[in-house]
């Protein structure tokens, strides 16, 4: 299914199969159109080669690596040996009974990304704006599989998995996506971060799990979060409150 090498800190790599990594068509649509009208046959057409497109060009891949967790920290702070993260009190009681963290990164790759910037700049603004949100999806697809890949695998040791949380959500700052990526060795999946904590590939996502056997997993977290514009959202959220 995936090829796997191993690296210190029993770092994990997987090269993931472009067959697993599928964005969801009725999700994308919805998107497009925003307030539920059905989309003109040609956009439509559009969209659907541009998904065939993209996935031709992503090359998915992800990584881990597992540390202990310190317990009873201070209020709104995760800790592994010798690190500790300001993740805030939000994320902190939703891993609340973590034996392990398991930090990760995923990509879709440069390519999907690449054809959204190239269609730009030819001109082809819809094809652009639809192949970068195709783009997105397949980085969340790519990071959705790395959090099932892990769910599996602990789940044979009698342990649960929480929600996956990343820097920028639910009140943990980006700039500790510095820390997080220092677990990992250099270059991790072809992922590299500027000294702004910005991902590149964009179309990336890094996130921690909390794992334990009185770890819960939620449903829906979207009202945790403050990101009202996330295109991922699953609930609606007032713009005159925060989530």
């Amino acid at each position: 299914m995936l090829a796997s090498k191993q690296y210190p800190l029993e770092y994990c790599e997987l090269n993931i199969e472009k067959d697993l990594i599928n964005p969801d068509l009725p999700e994308l649509l919805g998107h497009l159109t925003g307030n539920g009208e059905a989309l003109d046959q040609h956009t439509l057409d559009v969209t659907k080669k541009l998904i065939s497109e993209c996935r031709k060009v992503m090359e998915p891949k992800g990584g881990y690596v597992h540390m202990k967790a310190i317990p009873d920290q201070n209020p709104g702070e995760i800790a592994i040996p010798g690190m500790r993260f300001q993740a805030g009190k939000t994320i902190v009681k939703m891993v609340k009974g973590s034996e392990l963290f398991i930090f990760f990164v995923a990509t879709a790759g440069p390519g999907p990304e690449k054809m959204a910037k190239t269609l730009m700049e030819e001109g082809q603004y819809l094809e652009a704006y639809i192949t970068d949100l195709i783009a997105s999806a397949l980085a969340e697809k790519a990071a959705q599989y790395m959090h099932d890949h892990i769910k599996e695998t602990w789940a044979g040791k009698g342990f649960k998995i929480s929600n996956r949380y990343s820097p920028g959500y639910c009140g943990w700052k980006v700039d500790e996506q510095q820390k997080l990526f220092s677990l990992f060795p250099e270059g991790s999946c072809g992922i590299t971060l500027s000294s702004s904590s910005l991902m590149s590939p964009i179309k990336s996502v890094s996130a921690f799990v909390g794992v334990g056997p009185k770890v819960s997993f939620r449903d829906y977290t979207c009202e945790l979060c403050s990101m009202k514009d996330c295109i991922f959202r699953k609930t609606k959220v007032s713009h005159g409150s925060p989530a």
